[in-house]
């Protein structure tokens, strides 16, 4: 129990996520499925999925491999009773991606939203530069650093200020230069803020060849 991650339950993450003043979870599944109207996504892996936020829009048409990653085991028994059914092909990994080196699979589409804030990213992108296909894409959402907002925002689900200690914030422009560093280029990026005023940044990278 020492990741902080194990310490929230699902029912707190989505509450969390969900409420209008923090409207991510809406937000981070409206990217997810952008990518995938976008990119080639017959084989995606999502790292860090919690309870499967956007696998409703996963198309069994298009996609015919996909792997879940996540540390916490509530958050993927959740993800499992919603989407076992419907998809099929899905592969659920309980791994913590510090770790975690990969089930020998290359991907097409990697999606890792608000995922580098809690993990050490240079050695994470260059783990995923080797899980993507030579033309595979890395969609990430970043939550960009900001003096003036909290990291976690204030809300009714207090177990969410665990993540405070550990929640570091990375620069685009710095995770531009470790996605260089491991072998991955910036093919578009864009920055959007919230209502909350929390500003997010979004990129696909695809492999430097």
């Amino acid at each position: 129990m020492n990741n902080p991650w194990l310490k929230i339950s699902a029912p707190d993450y989505e509450g969390h996520m969900g409420l209008p003043e923090v409207n991510q979870l809406s937000f981070l599944g409206d990217v997810f499925k952008e990518f995938l109207a976008k990119y080639e996504c017959s084989s995606v892996a999502y790292l860090g999925c919690a309870t499967g936020n956007g696998l409703e829009h996963i198309s069994n048409r298009k996609t015919r491999r996909l792997t879940a990653i996540d540390i916490n085991p509530e958050y993927l028994e959740v993800l499992r009773n919603r989407y076992k059914s419907r998809i099929p092909y899905l592969e659920i990994i309980e791994e913590d991606l510090n770790k975690y080196q990969g089930n020998g699979r290359q991907y097409s589409l990697i999606f890792a939203g608000l995922l580098f804030e809690y993990l050490d990213p240079l050695p994470l992108l260059r783990k995923i530069s080797k899980w993507l296909k030579k033309t595979g894409i890395l969609a990430v959402v970043l939550q960009l650093p900001d003096k003036y907002t909290k990291k976690v925002s204030d809300t009714p689900y207090p177990s969410l200020k665990f993540l405070d200690p550990i929640m570091k914030l990375v620069s685009d422009h710095d995770f531009k230069i470790m996605a260089k560093e491991s072998g991955l280029k910036e093919l578009e990026g864009k920055r959007v803020t919230l209502e909350s005023g929390k500003a997010f940044y979004i990129g696909a990278y695809g492999k430097i060849v």
